[in-house]
């Protein structure tokens, strides 16, 4: 009975949303005509609607479609979810008592991160931040994971988007040396906040990954310069935050070698 109140339009368009995986990302109309059995002018009116919500994105070069900015973000809500955290939170608590220091679990939201989660350091001194709080994706070892391993035109609206505003004199303020570092956390498979956006607080922070290998979230060990010198930073707490994320990875079913983490740099 409930049939009779379907949309067919919007069944259509999530079936179009539904073909982008890991095998196959981009298609061009005809493609996915075929592909779904729709007449090659309903689905141009589709993907027309999808692209002027942000859920598909045309690469004009080509003619071929891609999940937009929109799809991510709707992606991101839905990690907002308590079945995310929960899966994440007895893990963090357990790297919060192992490095003694503050945990943080955030997500992209436009040039900002906002923290889903946070366990405090056991100690006295920790680090100030609230759940639900936002960032900057240029001065945090969050954001600055979460943007480096977006699809590159994704990755670049949001950097011109950003005003390089420095919080320290540590902040990156220069686009061109924002790409770099990006390029860098890239290749060590992390990222550091080294005093950049408050002054006598080290962070360093790592990718957690889905099933499908995409970058949805970041972890992050934070605490008071005194505490993290370089060493400690680079001997221990790096490694410490790349198992740790990569733990929860495995709990959101993504294994290595799996696929779907072939977003690369232009040569």
């Amino acid at each position: 009975m409930k049939d009779r109140y379907l949309i067919n339009s919007i069944l259509r368009a999530c079936k179009i949303l539904k073909s982008f995986s890991r095998e196959k990302e981009t298609f061009k109309i005809s493609e996915l005509a075929q592909q779904l059995h729709l007449d090659r002018s309903t689905t141009y009116r589709i993907l027309l609607s999808l692209e002027k919500s942000g859920l598909v994105e045309k690469d004009e070069k080509n003619g071929t479609y891609s999940l937009g900015v929109g799809a991510f973000e709707v992606g991101s809500a839905y990690l907002r979810r308590a079945d995310f955290v929960q899966i994440s939170r007895p893990i963090m608590s357990d790297l919060a008592l192992k490095v003694q220091e503050t945990v943080h679990l955030a997500i992209l939201s436009g040039t900002e991160i906002l923290y889903l989660d946070k366990i405090d350091s056991p100690r006295t001194l920790g680090v100030i931040s609230k759940i639900g709080q936002r960032a900057p994706v240029y001065c945090t070892g969050l954001g600055k994971v979460l943007l480096a391993y977006l699809p590159e035109d994704e990755r670049s609206k949001i950097i011109d988007g950003i005003r390089f505003t420095p919080f320290t004199k540590n902040t990156i303020t220069s686009k061109k040396r924002f790409i770099e570092e990006l390029q860098g956390v890239r290749r060590r498979g992390y990222a550091q906040d080294r005093r950049e956006h408050e002054e006598d607080v080290e962070c360093v922070a790592a990718p957690i990954r889905n099933d499908l290998g995409h970058v949805i979230a970041a972890l992050s060990i934070s605490g008071p310069t005194i505490r993290l010198s370089k060493k400690i930073v680079q001997e221990i707490l790096r490694k410490k935050v790349v198992e740790t994320a990569l733990k929860i990875s495995h709990k959101m079913g993504f294994r290595e070698g799996g696929g779907g983490t072939a977003e690369s740099w232009p040569a």
